[in-house]
């Protein structure tokens, strides 16, 4: 489990350092006006960052819950489920972003054809 958070840590560092995502301040903007392939990769770039982002807060969540529920004293119960739903949430998001993404890709594909 602790490799999964340092590779998915080391992989959002490496999609920050090396992309041309635009920040979030300007993706309406940017949803707003892309036309081109490039501004559609962009978009991609910046909803891959932001799904690796959601898979490492999932994996830090189940993490969480884990660590609650292997506690020997104390009714954590209600703990262990925050951590549990919002691990479900976090995925969810991730999975969800990652199909904007594919779609930005697609639409860059398309762009100028």
């Amino acid at each position: 489990m602790r490799t999964r958070v340092i590779l998915a840590s080391l992989a959002l560092i490496a999609l920050t350092a090396c992309t041309t995502a635009p920040n979030v301040a300007e993706i309406p903007a940017n949803l707003a006006t892309a036309s081109s392939a490039a501004d559609h990769l962009k978009i991609a770039d910046y909803f891959a960052q932001k799904a690796a982002s959601y898979d490492a807060e999932a994996s830090w969540h189940s993490r969480m819950a884990a660590s609650y529920a292997g506690r020997p004293k104390g009714d954590l119960s209600a703990m262990i489920s925050h951590c549990r739903a919002l691990q479900e949430q976090f995925a969810n998001a991730a999975k969800e972003v990652r199909a904007l993404e594919q779609a930005h890709r697609q639409l860059a594909n398309t762009a100028g054809k």
